[in-house]
C-alpha cells in the first residue's frame, strides 16, 4: 500500500495559535510528527481542525463525494463526457479509475489525522483539561466514523485502521487485510457512541460552526443504524435530534443560500480562502465541468418548490442549482441536515412498528408541506408503498447531495430506477488497482475480478 503511505501521514497546522475566534480560521497545514506537535491545547485543537479542513478537499466533500455518487445515480454529466466520470453512470467503473483512487486516499489519509489525534492527545502532558482532551477525540471520533461509513457504503469490506502511522511506517506493516463490513460497522456505532457525548454547542456560535456535535454524532447514529436494519435504534435517534426542537427552514433554498441554516446539523465551511471545489466547476461559467441532466426535472412533480432551485435553468442547459455561490466559490456543504432526519425518522419508525399512520406519516407530509405538495391521505398508502414514497422523496429533497445512491442500494431500488446494468454486485466500487499491485491482502470486489 506505497499509495496510502504516501498519503496516510498526520495531517497537523504548522501554525502559531490562531487569533480568531473562527474555529475554522484559515491557517496552513503541514506534516510533522505527531510526538513533536500535540503538546498543549492549542496545537491539539489545531490538529482537530485540520481534519475538518481535509474533508473539504475536492478529493472529499469539496468534490468528489459528492458528485461521484450523483453520476451512479444518474442525475449528472461532465461536460465532455470523459469516460472516468461516465463509468460510474454506465456502472462499468474501471479498476484504474483515478476518482476511484482519489476517493479513497483521501478517506484514509483524514483516517489517519483523526487516529493520530484519538491515540496522542490523551496522553498529552502540555496545559490542556481532561474535558477538553475528551473533547478533542470525541471530534475525531466523530470524523473517524463519518469516513468509514461513507468507505464500507462505497467498497463494503474495507481495511478497518484505528492506529496511526507515519511516512516511516514499513510497507510491510500497512499490507493490512479488508475488514468485514459488519465489523467496520461496529467500529463506527462505537465511535459514533463515544461523540454523542460531544457538547450540544459550543462556547460561541463561531466555535460550533462547521464542528461535530452531540447531535450531529446521534443523525449520523440515526442514519448508521437505518443502513444496518436497526429501525429501534435508528428511530430512537433520530427522534432524540427531532425533539431537540429545531424546525424546518421554511424557505427551502435558504438552507444554502444562508449559511448555517436552523435546519443544518453539521455543515462543512468554505469561504475565500478555502474555496469550495464542486461550486467552482457546476455553475453557468467558463470553469464549468458538470451540469444536471434533463431527466433529473421531471423526477419533480409540477408545482414542487424545490425544482427550480435545485435546478439552475441557464443558457440552455440545468446545472446543479444548490451550489451558487461560486463567486468566489463559498459555498457550505451541509452534510446532516433535519430534512434527512424527518425521512429517517419516517422510514424507521414506519418499519420498527410495522406502521406508517401517526408520526411516520406527519414527517413525511412535512417534507412535502414545505415543498409546496398535496401528499396523498394516510390510507392510501400500506406499509411498502409508504416506505417506497419516502424513499423516493429523499431522492428529491436530497437531489446533488450524494446521498440517492447510497439510499437506494440500501433497499435494492437503485436495480431497477438507476442502474443501467441490474447487477448488484455493482452496487460496490472497485478496490483501486494501484492499491492491490501493492498490498496483495486487498482482494476485489466480485463484479471486478
Amino acid at each position: 500500500m506505497k499509495t496510502i503511505i504516501h498519503y496516510i501521514v498526520i495531517i497537523a497546522v504548522a501554525a502559531s495559535v490562531f487569533s480568531c475566534n473562527d474555529f475554522l480560521d484559515k491557517t496552513p497545514i503541514d506534516q510533522i510528527a505527531a510526538d513533536e506537535y500535540f503538546t498543549d491545547e492549542a496545537s491539539a485543537e489545531s490538529a482537530v481542525r485540520a481534519i475538518y479542513r481535509s474533508i473539504e478537499s475536492s478529493t472529499y466533500y469539496g468534490q468528489s463525494m459528492i458528485i461521484i455518487p450523483e453520476f451512479a445515480a444518474g442525475h449528472v454529466q461532465n461536460v465532455y463526457n470523459y469516460p472516468e466520470f461516465v463509468n460510474f453512470e454506465q456502472n462499468d467503473i474501471r479498476i484504474d479509475n483515478p476518482w476511484v483512487l482519489n476517493i479513497w486516499t483521501a478517506s484514509y489519509s483524514s483516517i489517519n489525522a483523526a487516529n493520530n489525534v484519538i491515540e496522542k492527545v490523551p496522553n498529552m502532558t502540555g496545559l490542556i483539561s481532561d474535558e477538553k482532551k475528551q473533547q478533542f477525540v470525541n471530534e475525531a471520533k466523530f470524523i473517524r466514523a463519518l469516513l468509514y461509513f461513507n468507505l464500507v457504503r462505497s467498497w463494503g469490506d474495507v481495511p478497518l485502521i484505528t492506529t496511526p502511522t507515519n511516512a516511516s511506517t514499513s510497507l510491510g506493516e500497512l499490507e493490512v487485510s479488508r475488514t468485514p463490513a459488519s465489523q467496520v460497522y461496529t467500529q463506527i456505532i462505537a465511535d459514533l457512541t463515544d461523540a454523542a457525548n460531544l457538547p450540544v454547542s459550543y462556547t460561541s456560535l463561531d466555535q460550533t460552526k462547521g464542528r461535530a456535535t452531540q447531535y450531529a454524532a446521534k443523525a449520523l447514529l440515526a442514519k448508521v443504524y437505518l443502513y444496518q436494519g436497526d429501525y429501534t435504534q435508528s428511530a430512537a435517534f433520530a427522534r432524540e435530534v427531532i425533539d431537540k426542537g429545531d424546525t424546518l427552514t421554511a424557505d427551502y433554498p435558504s438552507i444554502w443560500l444562508t449559511e448555517n441554516s436552523g435546519e443544518s446539523i453539521f455543515e462543512l465551511q468554505f469561504d475565500a480562502q478555502a474555496t469550495n471545489p464542486l461550486a467552482t466547476v457546476s455553475n453557468p461559467t467558463g470553469s464549468a465541468l458538470f451540469f444536471a441532466k434533463d431527466t433529473v426535472y421531471k423526477f419533480y412533480e409540477e408545482g414542487d418548490k424545490r425544482r427550480d432551485f435545485t435546478l439552475n435553468f441557464q443558457n440552455g442547459r440545468y446545472y446543479i442549482g444548490k451550489y451558487r455561490n461560486y463567486n468566489p466559490a463559498t459555498q457550505n456543504v451541509p452534510v446532516l441536515r433535519l430534512s434527512e432526519i424527518y425521512l429517517i425518522y419516517a422510514e424507521a419508525q414506519a418499519r420498527a412498528t410495522n406502521s406508517h399512520t401517526g408520526e411516520p406519516y406527519q414527517y413525511y407530509k412535512a417534507i412535502r408541506d414545505r415543498a409546496g405538495l398535496e401528499t396523498p391521505e394516510e390510507g392510501t398508502f400500506d406499509l411498502n408503498s409508504f416506505i417506497l414514497a419516502v424513499q423516493r422523496e429523499k431522492r428529491l429533497e436530497l437531489m446533488f447531495e450524494g446521498e440517492a445512491w447510497y439510499d437506494y442500494v440500501r433497499t435494492d431500488l437503485a436495480l431497477t430506477e438507476m442502474m443501467m446494468v441490474q447487477d448488484e454486485k455493482r452496487y460496490l466500487f472497485p478496490i483501486p488497482q494501484t492499491e492491490r499491485e501493492i498490498n496483495g491482502n486487498l482482494g476485489q470486489n466480485d463484479a471486478y475480478q
